[in-house]
């Protein structure tokens, strides 16, 4: 009896075993269907979130398995968990990765190991210096969006009888290559637009915060004190940027005095309307990048072919209309 009783026990333990090997097993398997990996540089914040939201959904409409991995900001590692990121993707065998290259040189070369590997890849936000290396880069073109914010500045301000002064730029970085991109054409915009009276303006060195409030508030400040015939700042993108230039606005007293015109709707700016601490936006179509990112990548692996490029116009918004632009369910 002893002996029948420890056989019965011996033979639950190897039925629990094997069982538990064959749900192990399962729970390593591939899911059926395209996988997916969008790596981001952010998961947080008015652009990315409706981004991967938008992607989120896309992907369920095309049968896909999309997997989403997104850095920090300001943490200084974060180039390197990127390139991590991707090379998960590449383990992994995705069918296609989308990736946002924060330092264009790092991930063209990760983009090439992906490509031999045969994985397709897409670039968005910022691109990789080798365009062979990707097959099409999706989202905006940060030197026409420059341009842009600075002709409707340039328009605003000859409106309001203002041909002449200084004006600065707030950014977190004076590296990025979309942040330089978008620099380079906020400047050649407004001289396009200002035409003859262009040379009436001298531009302040840009102010480069490093992703703190304070330090923005305080560089701006600065030059507030220091130039009294400053008519304009433009911010270039990212909620430490936006946030420490409307507190140095509001703080030196300037509102509806000081122009800003800002790049990307955020939640901060439409509140900060009615004190007059916006003068007007362009905002990136985040919804329509995150779906187009998942369509082509799809198609791609489907075996169609890609154009290089796919790009989304930004949209022009006044003061007046930022905050119903933001509740809009769609921008």
């Amino acid at each position: 009896m002893r002996m029948f009783k420890i056989w019965v026990i011996g033979m639950a333990v190897c039925l629990f075993v094997s069982g538990c090997g064959r749900q192990s097993t399962a729970a390593f398997e591939r899911k059926e269907g395209k996988t997916l990996y969008l790596i981001a540089l952010n998961e947080e914040g008015p652009y990315w979130k409706p981004l991967i939201q938008s992607a989120q959904d896309q992907a369920r409409e095309r049968g896909c398995t999309l997997i989403v991995k997104a850095g920090l900001p300001g943490d200084s590692s974060r180039p390197q968990k990127l390139i991590e990121m991707v090379q998960e993707a590449i383990d992994q065998k995705a069918d296609g990765i989308a990736m946002a290259a924060l330092e264009p040189e790092m991930f063209d070369i990760k983009a090439a190991e992906a490509m031999a590997a045969g994985v397709k890849v897409v670039t968005y936000d910022t691109d990789i210096r080798t365009y062979s290396n990707r097959l099409a880069y999706i989202g905006t073109n940060n030197y026409e969006a420059g341009m842009e914010l600075g002709r409707r500045g340039a328009e605003d301000l000859k409106a309001r009888g203002i041909t002449g002064g200084r004006l600065t730029a707030v950014t977190y970085s004076g590296s990025a290559q979309n942040m330089t991109e978008r620099y380079k054409g906020l400047k050649d915009g407004f001289s396009q637009s200002m035409d003859q009276d262009a040379a009436q303006f001298t531009w302040c060195t840009w102010i480069i915060n490093d992703l703190s409030v304070s330090r923005a508030k305080e560089q701006l400040e600065t030059q507030i004190l220091s130039y009294p015939d400053l008519k304009a700042v433009f911010t270039l993108g990212t909620e430490s940027v936006i946030t420490g230039t409307m507190e140095a606005i509001k703080f030196q007293n300037l509102q509806g005095t000081l122009y800003h015109y800002g790049f990307d709707y955020s939640p901060t700016l439409a509140a900060g309307v009615d004190e007059g601490l916006i003068t007007g936006i362009v905002d990136q179509n985040c919804q329509v990048i995150g779906r187009t990112l998942v369509d082509k990548l799809a198609d791609a692996v489907e075996g169609r072919d890609l154009e290089k490029e796919y790009l989304i116009d930004v949209t022009w918004v006044e003061a007046k209309d930022i905050k119903a632009y933001g509740e809009k369910a769609e921008r």
